[in-house]
Protein backbone atom coordinates (compact mmCIF):
# COMPACT_ATOMS: atom_id res chain seq x y z
CA UNK A 1 0.00 0.00 0.00
CA UNK A 2 1.61 3.17 -1.29
CA UNK A 3 0.79 7.27 -0.32
CA UNK A 4 -0.42 7.80 3.47
CA UNK A 5 -1.36 4.49 4.55
CA UNK A 6 2.85 4.35 4.72
CA UNK A 7 2.00 6.88 8.01
CA UNK A 8 0.50 4.31 9.61
CA UNK A 9 2.52 1.43 9.24
CA UNK A 10 5.67 3.58 9.99
CA UNK A 11 3.75 4.04 13.78
CA UNK A 12 2.51 0.47 13.79
CA UNK A 13 6.20 -0.40 13.73
CA UNK A 14 7.44 2.06 16.62
CA UNK A 15 4.78 3.74 18.25
CA UNK A 16 7.32 5.38 20.21
CA UNK A 17 9.14 7.01 17.51
CA UNK A 18 6.44 9.58 18.14
CA UNK A 19 7.54 13.12 19.79
CA UNK A 20 4.21 14.20 21.45
CA UNK A 21 3.34 17.37 21.90
CA UNK A 22 1.24 16.95 24.75
CA UNK A 23 1.55 15.08 28.13
CA UNK A 24 0.68 11.10 27.43
CA UNK A 25 -0.91 9.29 29.44
CA UNK A 26 -0.95 5.31 28.84
CA UNK A 27 -4.12 3.60 28.37
CA UNK A 28 -4.68 -0.29 29.20
CA UNK A 29 -7.44 -1.84 27.60
CA UNK A 30 -10.54 -1.81 28.12
CA UNK A 31 -12.83 0.84 27.90
CA UNK A 32 -11.57 3.74 29.25
CA UNK A 33 -13.21 7.13 27.88
CA UNK A 34 -10.21 8.19 26.26
CA UNK A 35 -12.41 11.34 25.13
CA UNK A 36 -12.30 13.05 29.03
CA UNK A 37 -8.28 12.33 28.81
CA UNK A 38 -8.36 14.19 25.24
CA UNK A 39 -10.45 17.09 26.36
CA UNK A 40 -7.87 17.89 28.96
CA UNK A 41 -5.39 18.56 26.65
CA UNK A 42 -3.37 15.04 27.31
CA UNK A 43 -2.69 12.25 24.50
CA UNK A 44 -4.37 9.00 25.21
CA UNK A 45 -1.76 6.73 24.28
CA UNK A 46 -2.99 2.80 24.35
CA UNK A 47 -0.01 0.22 26.22
CA UNK A 48 -0.05 -2.26 23.91
CA UNK A 49 2.78 -5.16 25.10
CA UNK A 50 6.06 -5.83 23.15
CA UNK A 51 7.56 -8.59 21.56
CA UNK A 52 11.09 -7.46 22.89
CA UNK A 53 12.74 -9.73 25.50
CA UNK A 54 10.85 -10.24 28.82
CA UNK A 55 13.77 -8.77 31.76
CA UNK A 56 12.08 -7.69 34.86
CA UNK A 57 8.14 -8.43 35.00
CA UNK A 58 9.19 -12.61 35.32
CA UNK A 59 10.35 -11.94 39.13
CA UNK A 60 6.88 -9.95 39.36
CA UNK A 61 4.02 -11.99 37.80
CA UNK A 62 4.32 -16.05 37.40
CA UNK A 63 5.24 -16.89 33.24
CA UNK A 64 1.67 -18.63 32.62
CA UNK A 65 -0.41 -15.08 33.39
CA UNK A 66 -1.63 -13.38 30.52
CA UNK A 67 0.79 -12.39 28.36
CA UNK A 68 -0.41 -8.85 26.93
CA UNK A 69 -0.54 -7.97 30.77
CA UNK A 70 3.41 -9.12 30.80
CA UNK A 71 4.22 -7.72 28.47
CA UNK A 72 2.79 -4.76 29.19
CA UNK A 73 4.14 -4.16 32.21
CA UNK A 74 7.41 -4.92 30.51
CA UNK A 75 7.22 -2.17 28.26
CA UNK A 76 6.74 0.42 30.74
CA UNK A 77 9.30 -1.20 33.50
CA UNK A 78 11.92 -2.33 30.78
CA UNK A 79 11.94 -0.40 27.86
CA UNK A 80 9.24 2.87 28.01
CA UNK A 81 9.29 4.31 31.38
CA UNK A 82 10.30 8.01 30.06
CA UNK A 83 7.53 8.12 27.41
CA UNK A 84 5.03 8.29 29.77
CA UNK A 85 3.67 11.23 32.04
CA UNK A 86 0.77 9.14 33.88
CA UNK A 87 -1.40 5.83 33.68
CA UNK A 88 -4.73 5.01 33.88
CA UNK A 89 -5.45 1.13 34.22
CA UNK A 90 -8.61 -0.86 33.82
CA UNK A 91 -9.05 -3.28 35.65
CA UNK A 92 -11.39 -6.14 34.17
CA UNK A 93 -9.97 -9.20 35.94
CA UNK A 94 -8.24 -10.90 38.31
CA UNK A 95 -4.69 -10.49 36.33
CA UNK A 96 -4.96 -6.80 35.05
CA UNK A 97 -6.01 -6.70 39.26
CA UNK A 98 -2.96 -7.68 40.47
CA UNK A 99 -0.91 -6.07 37.54
CA UNK A 100 -2.50 -2.51 38.49
CA UNK A 101 -1.45 -2.52 42.05
CA UNK A 102 2.68 -3.30 40.86
CA UNK A 103 2.15 -0.25 38.30
CA UNK A 104 1.07 1.71 41.18
CA UNK A 105 3.92 1.26 43.52
CA UNK A 106 6.59 1.33 40.96
CA UNK A 107 5.36 4.80 39.03
CA UNK A 108 5.32 6.91 42.33
CA UNK A 109 6.50 9.06 40.01
CA UNK A 110 4.16 9.49 37.42
CA UNK A 111 0.16 10.48 37.69
CA UNK A 112 -1.64 7.01 37.93
CA UNK A 113 -5.31 6.02 38.17
CA UNK A 114 -6.81 2.86 38.55
CA UNK A 115 -10.20 2.71 36.25
CA UNK A 116 -12.89 -0.15 37.74
CA UNK A 117 -14.97 -0.72 35.02
CA UNK A 118 -17.99 -3.15 36.05
CA UNK A 119 -17.71 -6.17 34.23
CA UNK A 120 -21.22 -7.64 35.11
CA UNK A 121 -23.46 -5.29 33.04
CA UNK A 122 -26.71 -6.65 33.82
CA UNK A 123 -26.80 -5.75 37.66
CA UNK A 124 -28.87 -3.09 38.70
CA UNK A 125 -25.91 -1.40 40.58
CA UNK A 126 -23.41 -1.26 37.14
CA UNK A 127 -24.66 1.44 35.55
CA UNK A 128 -24.80 4.05 38.67
CA UNK A 129 -21.00 2.23 39.57
CA UNK A 130 -19.95 3.33 35.94
CA UNK A 131 -21.00 6.90 36.09
CA UNK A 132 -19.28 7.51 39.66
CA UNK A 133 -16.17 5.90 38.39
CA UNK A 134 -16.25 8.35 35.22
CA UNK A 135 -16.59 11.26 37.59
CA UNK A 136 -13.59 9.90 39.51
CA UNK A 137 -11.64 9.87 36.98
CA UNK A 138 -12.57 13.63 35.78
CA UNK A 139 -11.51 14.54 39.09
CA UNK A 140 -8.19 12.83 39.40
CA UNK A 141 -7.43 14.00 36.01
CA UNK A 142 -8.16 17.49 36.67
CA UNK A 143 -5.97 17.30 40.23
CA UNK A 144 -2.84 15.96 37.76
CA UNK A 145 -3.73 18.95 35.10
CA UNK A 146 -4.83 21.88 37.59
CA UNK A 147 -7.18 22.83 35.50
CA UNK A 148 -11.51 21.81 35.15
CA UNK A 149 -12.48 20.02 32.54
CA UNK A 150 -14.69 22.25 30.25
CA UNK A 151 -17.97 20.45 29.39
CA UNK A 152 -17.99 21.89 25.60
CA UNK A 153 -14.50 21.01 25.50
CA UNK A 154 -15.46 17.16 26.34
CA UNK A 155 -18.10 17.39 23.78
CA UNK A 156 -16.02 19.05 21.20
CA UNK A 157 -12.94 15.31 22.19
CA UNK A 158 -16.24 13.33 21.90
CA UNK A 159 -17.37 14.92 17.92
CA UNK A 160 -13.57 14.38 16.96
CA UNK A 161 -13.31 11.04 18.17
CA UNK A 162 -16.64 9.83 16.71
CA UNK A 163 -15.61 11.09 13.66
CA UNK A 164 -12.42 9.29 13.25
CA UNK A 165 -14.34 6.30 13.91
CA UNK A 166 -16.29 7.01 10.92
CA UNK A 167 -13.52 7.66 8.49
CA UNK A 168 -12.29 3.93 9.92
CA UNK A 169 -15.75 2.75 9.53
CA UNK A 170 -15.51 3.65 5.87
CA UNK A 171 -12.06 2.51 5.08
CA UNK A 172 -13.19 -0.73 6.62
CA UNK A 173 -16.50 -1.11 3.76
CA UNK A 174 -13.87 -0.52 1.35
CA UNK A 175 -12.01 -2.92 2.52
CA UNK A 176 -14.65 -5.46 2.65
CA UNK A 177 -15.66 -5.12 -0.85
CA UNK A 178 -11.52 -4.91 -2.86
CA UNK A 179 -9.08 -6.21 -0.08
CA UNK A 180 -6.71 -6.21 -2.62
CA UNK A 181 -6.65 -2.15 -2.52
CA UNK A 182 -6.95 -2.47 1.06
CA UNK A 183 -5.60 -5.33 2.54
CA UNK A 184 -6.04 -7.20 6.35
CA UNK A 185 -2.67 -5.61 7.61
CA UNK A 186 -3.35 -2.26 5.78
CA UNK A 187 -6.63 -1.52 7.65
CA UNK A 188 -5.88 -2.65 11.07
CA UNK A 189 -2.75 -0.56 11.12
CA UNK A 190 -5.29 2.55 10.42
CA UNK A 191 -6.75 1.57 13.15
CA UNK A 192 -4.39 0.64 15.91
CA UNK A 193 -2.23 4.05 14.76
CA UNK A 194 -5.58 5.36 15.73
CA UNK A 195 -4.80 4.64 19.48
CA UNK A 196 -1.45 6.38 18.84
CA UNK A 197 -1.50 9.20 16.87
CA UNK A 198 -3.04 12.47 18.41
CA UNK A 199 -6.55 12.01 16.84
CA UNK A 200 -6.71 15.44 14.77
CA UNK A 201 -3.37 14.57 13.38
CA UNK A 202 -4.50 10.66 12.27
CA UNK A 203 -8.03 11.81 11.04
CA UNK A 204 -6.32 14.30 8.55
CA UNK A 205 -3.93 11.37 7.48
CA UNK A 206 -6.41 8.93 7.34
CA UNK A 207 -9.26 11.25 5.01
CA UNK A 208 -5.99 11.68 2.94
CA UNK A 209 -5.47 8.17 2.49
CA UNK A 210 -8.79 7.50 1.67
CA UNK A 211 -8.74 9.83 -0.83
CA UNK A 212 -6.14 8.61 -2.29
CA UNK A 213 -7.91 5.43 -3.18
CA UNK A 214 -9.61 4.62 -6.98
CA UNK A 215 -13.01 3.96 -6.78
CA UNK A 216 -13.06 2.38 -9.96
CA UNK A 217 -10.72 -0.47 -8.23
CA UNK A 218 -13.36 -1.46 -5.41
CA UNK A 219 -15.91 -4.20 -5.77
CA UNK A 220 -13.48 -6.72 -6.61
CA UNK A 221 -12.96 -9.78 -4.51
CA UNK A 222 -11.55 -11.98 -6.56
CA UNK A 223 -10.42 -15.14 -5.13
CA UNK A 224 -10.60 -14.03 -1.50
CA UNK A 225 -12.98 -15.78 0.92
CA UNK A 226 -14.35 -13.91 3.29
CA UNK A 227 -13.86 -14.89 7.15
CA UNK A 228 -14.68 -13.32 10.59
CA UNK A 229 -11.97 -12.48 12.90
CA UNK A 230 -12.47 -13.01 16.68
CA UNK A 231 -10.99 -12.91 19.91
CA UNK A 232 -9.34 -9.84 21.89
CA UNK A 233 -5.66 -8.94 19.57
CA UNK A 234 -4.82 -9.37 16.04
CA UNK A 235 -1.10 -9.96 17.59
CA UNK A 236 1.34 -10.40 16.37
CA UNK A 237 0.36 -8.25 13.41
CA UNK A 238 2.10 -11.23 10.83
CA UNK A 239 -0.97 -13.25 11.42
CA UNK A 240 -2.57 -10.66 9.29
CA UNK A 241 0.24 -10.79 6.54
CA UNK A 242 -0.85 -14.57 6.50
CA UNK A 243 -4.20 -13.98 5.77
CA UNK A 244 -3.41 -11.56 3.07
CA UNK A 245 -1.22 -14.14 1.51
CA UNK A 246 -3.77 -16.83 1.69
CA UNK A 247 -6.49 -14.37 0.66
CA UNK A 248 -8.93 -14.01 3.09
CA UNK A 249 -10.62 -11.18 3.66
CA UNK A 250 -11.78 -10.40 7.08
CA UNK A 251 -15.40 -8.64 6.51
CA UNK A 252 -16.22 -8.72 10.34
CA UNK A 253 -14.43 -8.67 13.89
CA UNK A 254 -15.47 -8.75 17.35
CA UNK A 255 -11.78 -6.91 18.33
CA UNK A 256 -10.50 -4.92 21.03
CA UNK A 257 -8.75 -3.13 18.10
CA UNK A 258 -11.25 -3.39 15.83
CA UNK A 259 -15.21 -3.25 15.65
CA UNK A 260 -15.73 -3.25 19.08
CA UNK A 261 -13.59 0.14 19.50
CA UNK A 262 -14.85 1.25 16.31
CA UNK A 263 -18.23 1.22 16.74
CA UNK A 264 -17.76 2.80 20.35
CA UNK A 265 -19.32 6.13 19.19
CA UNK A 266 -21.18 8.28 21.57
CA UNK A 267 -24.25 10.77 21.31
CA UNK A 268 -22.99 14.26 20.29
CA UNK A 269 -26.30 15.99 21.67
CA UNK A 270 -27.51 15.79 25.11
CA UNK A 271 -25.61 15.43 28.76
CA UNK A 272 -22.06 14.59 27.53
CA UNK A 273 -21.47 12.47 30.53
CA UNK A 274 -24.55 10.28 29.83
CA UNK A 275 -23.05 9.90 26.54
CA UNK A 276 -20.50 8.36 27.78
CA UNK A 277 -22.14 5.98 30.18
CA UNK A 278 -24.93 5.58 27.11
CA UNK A 279 -21.44 4.52 25.09
CA UNK A 280 -20.11 1.44 27.65
CA UNK A 281 -23.70 0.03 27.83
CA UNK A 282 -23.99 -0.22 24.48
CA UNK A 283 -20.59 -2.16 23.54
CA UNK A 284 -20.78 -5.73 21.89
CA UNK A 285 -20.10 -7.92 24.66
CA UNK A 286 -16.28 -9.18 25.46
CA UNK A 287 -14.88 -12.01 27.60
CA UNK A 288 -14.54 -10.17 30.49
CA UNK A 289 -16.87 -7.35 30.01
CA UNK A 290 -20.30 -8.19 29.37
CA UNK A 291 -24.34 -8.82 30.81
CA UNK A 292 -24.69 -12.26 29.94
CA UNK A 293 -21.67 -14.71 30.09
CA UNK A 294 -23.28 -16.64 27.19
CA UNK A 295 -24.28 -14.23 24.51
CA UNK A 296 -20.80 -13.79 23.14
CA UNK A 297 -21.82 -17.04 21.58
CA UNK A 298 -24.71 -15.50 19.87
CA UNK A 299 -22.61 -12.72 18.91
CA UNK A 300 -20.00 -14.35 16.73
CA UNK A 301 -23.29 -16.39 15.35
CA UNK A 302 -24.76 -13.25 14.53
CA UNK A 303 -21.39 -11.74 13.38
CA UNK A 304 -20.69 -14.53 10.88
CA UNK A 305 -23.82 -15.10 9.50
CA UNK A 306 -24.73 -11.08 8.89
CA UNK A 307 -21.26 -10.48 7.26
CA UNK A 308 -21.71 -13.66 4.87
CA UNK A 309 -18.65 -15.09 6.16
CA UNK A 310 -17.73 -18.69 5.20
CA UNK A 311 -15.59 -19.26 8.47
CA UNK A 312 -14.75 -17.79 11.80
CA UNK A 313 -11.17 -17.49 12.95
CA UNK A 314 -10.39 -16.98 16.63
CA UNK A 315 -7.30 -15.26 18.00
CA UNK A 316 -6.53 -16.95 21.52
CA UNK A 317 -3.88 -15.20 23.54
CA UNK A 318 -1.92 -17.59 25.49
CA UNK A 319 -2.75 -17.74 29.20
CA UNK A 320 -6.02 -15.09 29.25
CA UNK A 321 -7.92 -16.63 31.76
CA UNK A 322 -11.46 -14.84 30.53
CA UNK A 323 -10.93 -16.45 26.74
CA UNK A 324 -10.06 -19.34 28.20
CA UNK A 325 -13.44 -19.80 29.96
CA UNK A 326 -15.25 -18.65 26.64
CA UNK A 327 -13.11 -20.90 23.87
CA UNK A 328 -14.45 -24.52 25.10
CA UNK A 329 -17.95 -23.59 24.87
CA UNK A 330 -17.64 -21.37 21.37
CA UNK A 331 -15.89 -24.11 19.68
CA UNK A 332 -18.39 -26.50 20.68
CA UNK A 333 -21.17 -24.04 19.90
CA UNK A 334 -19.78 -23.41 16.51
CA UNK A 335 -19.46 -27.16 15.75
CA UNK A 336 -23.04 -27.90 16.53
CA UNK A 337 -23.68 -24.97 14.10
CA UNK A 338 -21.46 -26.46 11.73
CA UNK A 339 -19.50 -23.14 11.42
CA UNK A 340 -15.89 -23.38 10.04
CA UNK A 341 -13.53 -22.75 13.26
CA UNK A 342 -10.09 -22.02 13.27
CA UNK A 343 -8.06 -21.34 17.15
CA UNK A 344 -4.65 -19.15 16.16
CA UNK A 345 -2.56 -19.26 19.88
CA UNK A 346 -0.34 -16.89 20.10
CA UNK A 347 1.29 -14.66 23.01
CA UNK A 348 2.96 -10.94 22.68
CA UNK A 349 6.40 -12.87 22.51
CA UNK A 350 5.85 -14.52 19.56
CA UNK A 351 7.86 -13.03 16.47
CA UNK A 352 7.72 -15.61 13.56
CA UNK A 353 4.55 -17.00 12.80
CA UNK A 354 5.94 -19.63 9.80
CA UNK A 355 4.09 -22.21 11.63
CA UNK A 356 1.21 -21.33 11.58
CA UNK A 357 1.41 -21.17 7.17
CA UNK A 358 0.16 -25.07 6.57
CA UNK A 359 -2.58 -24.87 9.12
CA UNK A 360 -4.18 -21.54 7.37
CA UNK A 361 -3.61 -23.14 3.87
CA UNK A 362 -5.31 -26.26 4.91
CA UNK A 363 -8.15 -23.93 6.85
CA UNK A 364 -9.07 -21.90 3.16
CA UNK A 365 -8.55 -25.53 1.35
CA UNK A 366 -11.46 -26.01 3.93
CA UNK A 367 -13.38 -22.96 3.44
CA UNK A 368 -13.14 -23.91 -0.72
CA UNK A 369 -15.33 -26.63 -0.20
CA UNK A 370 -17.73 -25.15 2.33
Amino acid sequence: MEGMFKTFKYICEDPYRLVPSKKVIGLTPVDIPEELIYAAGLLPFWIMGTTAPIKRVTALIPDNACSFARSSLELVLEYQRDFFDGFVISQVDDTTQHMSDLWERRFRDKFFHKFLVPRQLSRPSARFWFEKELHRLKRAIEGFTGEAIQEEKLRESIKLFNEDKRWLLKLYDIKRRSPDLVSNRTFFEAVKASLWMDKEEHLKVLKKAIDELTPSETNDQGEWIPVVLCGLFAEPFEILDLLDEYRLNVVGDNLIVGSRYLYGTCHEEGDVFQALIDRHFSRPNLSPVHDDPFKILNDVTDLFYGSGAKGVIYLHIQYCESQEFDLPDLRRYLREKGIPFFIITTDFQTRHVGLLRTRIEAFRELLLKV
